[in-house]
C-alpha cells in the first residue's frame, strides 16, 4: 500500500525565501529515507506564509524512521536548524487513496 504524508505549513512573514532552500536540502535527505515529494505548493495568490507538502512512502514504517533520523541524525539537524525562526506551525497527516481515485 502508497501511504501519503500531507504538512500544512504556516510560515513566519518574509520566511518562504529561507524555508525554499531549507527545504532544497531537506528533499533529497528524505527522499533516502523512503519519502518521495509529489507535490510542493506554495501561494501565488492567497496567505503567502502558507505552504503544503504531498510525501509517497511505499513502507508505511518508513513514515517513523525517517521522522526519526531527523531527530537524531547530524545531517538532519544541520538542514533543520533555520526551521524555528521560519515556521508558526506544522501539521502531519498520514493519508490513502480513496477507492475512486486514480
Amino acid at each position: 500500500m502508497t501511504y501519503y504524508v500531507q504538512t500544512d505549513v504556516k510560515l513566519k512573514l518574509g520566511a518562504l525565501p529561507a524555508y525554499a532552500e531549507m527545504m532544497g536540502q531537506l528533499v533529497p535527505y528524505m527522499a533516502r529515507h523512503g519519502w518521495k515529494l509529489v507535490l510542493g505548493l506554495q501561494p501565488y495568490v492567497a496567505d503567502f506564509t502558507e505552504v503544503l507538502h504531498v510525501w509517497e512512502v511505499q513502507q508505511f514504517a518508513d513514515i517513523e524512521r525517517a521522522l526519526n533520523a531527523c531527530r537524531v541524525d547530524p545531517e538532519a539537524h544541520a538542514i533543520l536548524t533555520p526551521m524555528p525562526a521560519l515556521l508558526q506551525t506544522e501539521v502531519l497527516k498520514i493519508l490513502t487513496k480513496t477507492d475512486y481515485s486514480g
